[in-house]
């Protein structure tokens, strides 16, 4: 994907909360990661921090996004999130420096640290990563239940957009809402699926629910 910062400004103004100026983080404070860590990092990557990397309401709402002086490296892999109790790390890949979408990898906090693939393309992780944020506290509105066997409800046909999947969860949005469909192996406890919805008002969150057509319980 060519054009990375447009995608994700695109994201977060379907979110409700377009980026600006203070939402970037320099240039500078980049390259000075880059030449204390000897590496060059990938473009999707780049482009993600230089337009939101110093968002706190999606960035940190559960994962943390790592600001570029906590950088570090492990295996050729530039670990840039740490999951919110710090036994997971997600790390990118560096191995190929001309490779602008490199995968992503979830390294669990062992000594050493052990790395399992999680997703061949760094954009799109971080998207589906944004809405699984979303829904876990970065909208003031969430809720989430299970999902009844029954249920004949197709979200692309109702104005969802489908941006990626991760370990089964499907990431989909509109304007000012979000819903992640999470497989029961991740909630084993709430069902065969679970879908946890965010949104960007009360109102928004409702509409999902009556859409949906069945009880949620408030996260």
């Amino acid at each position: 994907m060519a054009e990375f910062k447009k995608y994700y400004r695109t994201l977060f103004s379907q979110f409700g909360y377009p980026l600006t100026k203070n939402t970037a983080v320099p240039l500078k404070a980049i390259k000075d990661a880059e030449q204390r860590l000897g590496i060059k990092v990938p473009q999707a990557l780049r482009d993600y921090y230089l337009v939101a990397g110093r968002e706190k309401r999606f960035n940190k709402s559960c994962n943390r996004l790592l600001a570029p002086r906590d950088w570090s490296v492990d295996k050729q892999r530039l670990l840039f999130m740490e999951e919110n109790q710090s036994v997971l790390w997600w790390g990118v890949s560096i191995r190929n420096p001309d490779t602008q979408d490199p995968r992503i990898s979830q390294g669990h906090n062992d000594d050493p640290i052990t790395w399992y693939p999680e997703h061949p393309q760094c954009s799109v992780f971080l998207a589906v990563m944004l809405h699984y944020q979303a829904v876990n506290g970065g909208f003031r509105f969430c809720s989430s239940a299970s999902i009844p066997d029954d249920l004949d409800y197709q979200f692309k046909k109702q104005g969802w957009t489908l941006y990626g999947t991760l370990n089964s969860l499907q990431a989909y949005s509109r304007q000012n809402q979000v819903v992640c469909l999470v497989p029961s192996e991740m909630f084993a406890f709430m069902g065969k699926w679970t879908v946890m919805a965010g949104a960007k008002t009360k109102r928004d969150l409702q509409a999902i629910e009556a859409e949906l057509g069945f009880e949620f319980e408030s996260v």
